[in-house]
């Protein structure tokens, strides 16, 4: 069982601005909200690895900048 939470967010922004997506770093308060949104908490009855988390976060975020 795994949620993402704020302290995960700021590794995650400090992981794509070491990546070399500088101009992506900090989040946009917008995109926070929604990745907290989505992964901030279980979705009853099932629940998030790791994995999930990590994974759909990058997708939110990819499609967020390409836009």
């Amino acid at each position: 069982m795994a949620i993402l939470t704020p302290k995960d967010l700021r590794k995650m922004e400090e992981n794509y601005y070491w990546a070399g997506y500088k101009d992506w770093s900090p989040f946009p308060m917008k995109l926070k909200v929604k990745l907290l949104k989505v992964y901030g908490e279980e979705p009853y009855p099932y629940t998030w690895t790791k994995q999930d988390i990590h994974e759909g976060s990058r997708k939110i975020i990819i499609q967020y900048f390409k836009a």
